[in-house]
C-alpha cells in the first residue's frame, strides 16, 4: 500500500526489528497495541488520528491461532474468549469505528483477514476457524449498510502461506508439505501474493466488489 502511494500507519504488539526496518523503508508510522485488550483496541483509532487525517483504508491483518481440539480436554472459556477478541472482536471494534469516519468522507475500504479454515473448517483448531468464519458474515452484513456511503467491506482468506525463516513456525515442515500438495499450484503462497489481493480490494477501482470473501489459497482442496 505504501508503494501505491498510501500513507501507512502500522500497528504491532511487540517490538520488532523487521517492523522498524519496514517502516524506515516505506515511511510508515508505527504504533504498538495489544488488540486482545478491548480497551487498547478502542483507543487505537484515536491514536492513529493524532498522526494525520482519519484513515480511508483499514486492513485488519492481525490474528492468532491455537491448537485446542474439541476432544483435547476441558473447554477453556478464558482462552477461547481471548482468541475470539483478537481474531473477531477487535476487528469489529476497529472496523465499526473506522466506518463512521469513512461514511462522512463518502469513501472507504475495509479489508479483513479471514482464513481458508474459516470457510472449510480446521480440525484441531475449531475456535480459530469459528472466529475467522464469523468475519465473512460480519463483512457481508456491514457491506450492505455501508455501500450507499461509498465504503466497501471485504475479507481476504489466505490458504497456507510460506513463513519467513525468522518467524516462529506455526506448522511443521511436514504439515507445510502436505498443505502445498493439496493446492492446484503445488506450493505455498508467498506473502506478497496475499498482499496483492489486499492491494486490489483497497484500490478505488474495486468499488463494485463488496461483501465478499476472497479465497487466496492456490486452488486448495482438502
Amino acid at each position: 500500500l505504501a508503494a501505491r502511494g498510501a500513507a501507512v500507519v502500522g500497528v504491532h504488539r511487540t517490538p520488532s526489528e523487521r517492523a522498524e526496518a519496514l517502516a524506515a523503508g516505506t515511511g510508515a508510522r508505527l504504533l504498538r497495541a495489544d488488540l486482545s485488550d478491548p480497551d487498547e483496541t478502542a483507543a487505537l483509532l484515536g491514536r492513529v488520528r493524532e498522526l494525520g487525517p482519519a484513515p480511508d483504508i483499514l486492513v485488519c491483518a492481525h490474528g492468532a491461532t491455537a491448537r485446542r481440539p474439541v476432544l483435547g480436554g476441558a473447554y477453556d472459556a478464558a482462552a477461547e474468549q481471548r482468541l475470539w477478541q483478537l481474531n473477531t472482536g477487535s476487528v469489529q471494534q476497529l472496523a465499526s469505528a473506522a466506518a463512521k469516519r469513512m461514511m462522512r468522507a463518502k469513501f472507504g475500504r475495509i479489508v479483513l483477514f479471514g482464513s481458508r479454515g474459516g470457510a472449510t473448517g480446521m480440525p484441531g483448531q475449531p475456535g480459530y476457524a469459528a472466529a475467522k468464519a464469523a468475519l465473512s458474515g460480519w463483512a457481508a452484513s456491514a457491506a450492505w449498510e455501508l455501500g450507499p456511503f461509498g465504503v466497501t467491506v471485504n475479507v481476504v482468506a489466505p490458504g497456507a502461506v510460506r513463513a519467513r525463516p525468522e518467524d516462529a513456525p506455526v506448522y511443521s515442515a511436514e504439515e507445510d508439505e502436505r498443505a502445498a500438495g493439496r493446492t492446484a499450484v503445488r506450493r505455498l503462497a508467498e506473502p506478497a501474493e496475499i498482499a496483492e489481493a489486499v492491494g486490489f480490494l483497497a484500490a478505488p477501482g474495486a468499488s463494485y466488489v463488496t461483501g465478499q470473501t476472497l479465497l487466496v489459497d492456490g486452488g486448495a482442496r482438502w
